[in-house]
């Protein structure tokens, strides 16, 4: 059995077709993992979620920001950007196996027998991995529960608290569990998380201390185990993590440039050029 990691799909439906085609998946033996951002800015989001769906258990996601972002307008929470092109899917005939769907998808997956973790943004560099697990749980239990969170979804646009503590409680903690799980990219070595910058350069390093989350600490070695920390969310990295058990896969299908794949079992990239990109443009501009 194969397990293929896949980038953010933003609802490039097209080219996550594609990617299935050329890696020459087969659900009767292989398994995808999904790194989350399922929709939102993309042109095709119903069809997107409609294969998602049909995959049933052979795909397995985590939750992003978009993903959340989009939980929060079909909340009434928030009103829906015509840039993220949700409204058809809002109207859509399955929306309630979507919302379904995303109320029970969790913020961090470990495969069950290869070392593999996946997640959207990644995991605080200061946690071990045990913490990150406890955090993603307790955020997962949240969602699962419509009372919470309706609170953790109307109070999620903040970037504080920005650093971590074991007395953090309530929302304080959920949100920055959230906000690490979807949101980080940069940090300080203290672990003080910046939401400003998303490109990496020399003169952020030299001149303010802000370095890329997985050059902190070693998150992705467990007790016993050493993990391959799977995440997307980080389009302008394309190509720069460069550190053996951290494989960032976001490569900005959504943006023009390509969908990637990455297998684990090989260790090999699989990509598609896309095709969604000006099709996101001519939505937006009629919007």
């Amino acid at each position: 059995m194969a397990t293929y990691c896949i980038g953010d799909l933003h609802a490039c439906y097209n080219e996550f077709m594609r990617l299935l085609e050329l890696i020459k998946f087969d659900p009767a033996k292989d398994e995808i993992y999904l790194t989350g951002d399922l929709i939102g800015r993309g042109p095709l989001p119903v069809q997107t979620m409609q294969a998602v769906l049909e995959l049933k258990d052979k795909a397995h996601a985590v939750l992003g920001n978009h993903d959340v972002n989009f939980l929060a307008v079909a909340a009434g929470i928030v009103t829906p950007r015509a840039k993220d092109n949700l409204e058809v899917l809002l109207k859509s005939p399955i929306l309630p196996e979507v919302l379904e769907l995303f109320y029970h998808t969790p913020f961090l997956l470990q495969h069950p027998t290869k070392q593999l973790i996946v997640t959207h943004a990644g995991i605080y560099p200061l946690w071990e991995l045990s913490t990150a697990r406890k955090m993603a749980k307790e955020l997962s239990k949240i969602m699962r529960d419509p009372q919470r969170r309706q609170v953790l979804l109307t109070n999620m646009y903040n970037d504080s608290p920005d650093i971590y503590s074991p007395d953090l409680s309530g929302l304080r903690r959920w949100r920055f569990a959230l906000n690490t799980f979807t949101r980080m990219r940069l940090c300080y070595r203290s672990g003080v998380l910046d939401f400003k910058n998303t490109a990496i350069s020399p003169e952020l390093v030299e001149k303010d201390g802000l370095y890329p989350w997985y050059e902190l600490g070693n998150v992705s070695k467990g007790k016993k185990k050493q993990y391959t920390i799977v995440f997307g969310h980080w389009a302008a990295l394309n190509g720069l993590c460069h550190r053996p058990f951290f494989k960032a896969i976001d490569t900005g299908c959504v943006w023009g440039d390509r969908l990637s794949a990455w297998c684990f079992d090989n260790d090999k990239f699989y990509q598609v050029k896309s095709t969604g990109y000006i099709q996101v443009k001519s939505q937006v501009s009629k919007v």
